[in-house]
């Protein structure tokens, strides 16, 4: 089966190590070569978002993509039992999605991530962790474009459909993490201060992520912990009172700036 992949434009572009499961249940990390003789494996991982998977849960989901005029996967990986698939789209460009990344490609991602849910009829409860192995003997494999994709090209025929922010109560995928972690993140950065005991700071972000998780599908507690604990350990190095005034002089300026263009607009007659 390896030959298989070696042959395929994407082989390289999966990590050297991958989470991967016989069942679902027992997931554990091991080299490429060996992960991809499981039936599930994870193409995505605490540090970057390598592709979009959507599940489709229902019989001959194949052609979804096309009822749903969206761009083609670059696989499609189906159970013969009964019809039911998991789509990839590989990105040109991973998503950095640790903190100390930029949030806007976050955010883009996220809502893009979130439309092709909805179009495509997708699982909204899917984790977009594990993903049906392609290629594995166990599924039908049917492999699609073999040129990865911006995140503009997947944006483009969405049209509408693309939300303007993610609301918490209809997040799905990446973006109950994207809210999760904006919404942590927000409230770290002016509680930090408050605390002068690590133990007790871990403590405070992980109760403020469980409170945060009130999505209609939320995030397992092993996502909800590993990102407070990342916020946790972020704000604990970087957060001091001196870097907590840089913030806030800044965001004034912002606010002024902005202040400023506008009435600059109604002076010239533009508002």
């Amino acid at each position: 089966m390896t030959r298989l992949y070696q042959q395929d434009l994407f082989y390289t572009s999966f990590p050297p190590y991958m989470a991967c499961s016989d069942d679902f249940g027992n997931v554990v990390h091991l080299p490429k070569d060996d992960a991809l003789e499981k039936p599930y494996i994870a193409p995505n991982n605490k540090a970057f978002i390598n592709c979009l998977l959507f599940d489709i849960d229902r019989p001959e989901a194949g052609a979804a993509w096309i009822d749903a005029d969206l761009p083609q996967p670059n696989w499609t990986v189906q159970n013969p039992n009964n019809g039911h698939v998991h789509l990839g789209y590989w990105l040109k460009t991973p998503v950095s999605r640790t903190l100390a990344s930029r949030a806007t490609p976050q955010r883009y991602l996220a809502r893009i991530q979130h439309a092709m849910t909805m179009r495509l009829g997708a699982d909204t409860a899917y984790g977009h962790f594990l993903t049906k192995t392609p290629y594995h003997d166990k599924w039908r494999t049917i492999k699609g474009i073999v040129v990865p994709y911006d995140l503009d090209e997947l944006r483009k025929p969405l049209n509408e459909d693309l939300p303007l922010r993610l609301v918490r109560s209809e997040a799905v995928g990446e973006g109950r993490n994207v809210t999760m972690f904006d919404g942590l993140r927000s409230w770290a950065y002016r509680e930090r201060l408050k605390h002068n005991q690590y133990d007790t700071w871990l403590s405070a972000c992980l109760k403020y992520a469980e409170a945060l998780n009130l999505f209609v599908c939320p995030l397992p507690y092993s996502e909800v912990k590993s990102t407070a604990t990342s916020v946790a350990k972020w704000t604990w190095r970087n957060i001091n009172i001196e870097e907590f005034k840089r913030i806030q002089r800044n965001r004034r300026q912002l606010r002024t700036i902005k202040f400023q263009e506008r009435m600059i607009d109604i002076q010239a007659g533009l508002l």
